[in-house]
């Protein structure tokens, strides 16, 4: 029987959690010979090799591994090279996956057939599922917080040299509602989560690759993941954006898929956000203002100013009394990326933002589109001082 979902889940040292991860997929509520699991290790140390090769399930368990560490983007590609199934789902090593996880993707496939499938925003609570002693302080209070509530704090934890488990995979397997004990709730700001939900701008910040399902021939047609993506950062908007361009669409699924288990935030690696961007400039160049606007005015900084800013100027190119502002905050965005990306001579560059300035005072607007024009103006200023 042909394989419906391959399941990509690059690992690099989180055994423990990638432990409970395929217990998860393990105990969902479908038919195991309809999708395989395949594990993509970028060069662990930690053991994670001989705890894929000794798990014991009825689960289409695949290993492959990197000689030595390379990346999340060369990492999932080598997944993606194996993969067998209709829809690739990409995973992360630390996502539980709930019982009726494949059921919904199977219900969203129906009722959206051609469009990226994506966990985001509303599988996005983590949970607390080992206590790390690298956590750091402020995360080990955010923890205690957590654990205090349902009776679960142990004094013991602030003295600890190991990760101790909070979650067994006997929990999952039993349903203990032990998971649910350990969940994190509202993290995100209601309107962070509205806006990533919301499709009529910038729609590829949904592809995120902690849970995220694509019919394997989009990705088969685009080559995968940018490799040229090392940090991380930035690798799976990267794809949003290049599926996006092909006109595909992108829903969010409006039920909990699973939870991410909480991990130091060093676990992630050094942060690439600025290096990666540059290489987006250079790869996709500085026309589109969805692209240009994160050089001012990121999205994971702050995702609904982002989608604002971009709503106003498309209203603004719309209208005809404030079509003049918005090419002004167009050309704005373009030069503001080019002197991120390009680094440009400083005194130009001061001198084509007074250019613009000068504009908007000779046009005499006022509404909101030349208020936001204002902002964007002193945020691109601050470029030179970066």
């Amino acid at each position: 029987m042909a394989v419906r979902y391959s399941v990509i889940i690059p690992t690099f040292n989180r055994a423990e959690q990638l432990l409970l991860t395929l217990v998860s997929f393990d105990r969902v509520n479908y038919l195991k010979d309809q999708y395989e699991i395949i594990v993509v290790d970028d060069g662990s140390t930690d053991g994670t090799r001989e705890l894929v090769k000794g798990f014991r399930s009825g689960l289409r368990l695949h290993y492959f591994a990197n000689e030595v560490q390379r990346g999340r983007s060369v990492t999932r590609n080598l997944g993606l090279r194996h993969a067998k199934g209709g829809y690739v789902v990409f995973c992360d090593a630390d996502f539980i996956v709930l019982p009726e996880f494949f059921q919904v993707l199977d219900d969203d496939h129906r009722a959206y057939p051609r469009a990226v499938l994506s966990g985001i925003p509303n599988s996005w609570d983590d949970a607390y599922t080992h206590f790390h002693p690298d956590f750091s302080n402020v995360e080990k209070q955010k923890c205690r917080e957590v654990l205090v509530q349902v009776g679960l704090w142990n004094d013991e934890f602030d003295t600890v040299d190991r990760i101790v488990p909070l979650l067994t995979p006997d929990d999952l397997i039993n349903r203990t509602g032990r998971l649910s004990q350990l969940v994190i709730r509202d993290r995100f700001h209601p309107n962070v989560r509205i806006q990533f939900a919301k499709s009529d701008v910038a729609p590829w910040l949904m592809l995120i690759t902690r849970c995220v399902s694509i019919p394997r021939t989009y990705l088969t047609r685009i080559g995968g993941f940018n490799e040229k993506f090392v940090k991380y950062g930035l690798e799976d908007w990267e794809l949003g954006y290049r599926l996006h361009r092909m006109k595909i669409r992108f829903h969010s699924i409006r039920r909990v898929l699973g939870y991410h288990q909480e991990h130091p935030n060093v676990y992630r690696g050094e942060m690439g956000n600025k290096e990666n961007l540059r290489i987006m400039y250079k790869t996709h160049g500085f026309m589109d203002p969805e692209l240009n606007l994160f050089a001012v005015m990121p999205a994971w900084e702050d995702v609904a100013n982002y989608k604002d800013t971009l709503r106003v100027l498309s209203r603004g190119m719309k209208s005809k009394s404030k079509r003049s502002t918005a090419l002004l905050m167009k050309n704005t965005l373009r030069i503001a990326a080019e002197q991120f990306a390009k680094r440009k001579r400083p005194e130009a560059y001061k001198r084509s933002l007074r250019s613009i300035r000068m504009k908007l005072r000779a046009l005499k607007k006022k509404g909101h589109t030349a208020r936001v024009l204002r902002t964007i103006l002193a945020r691109s200023a601050n470029l030179v001082n970066r």
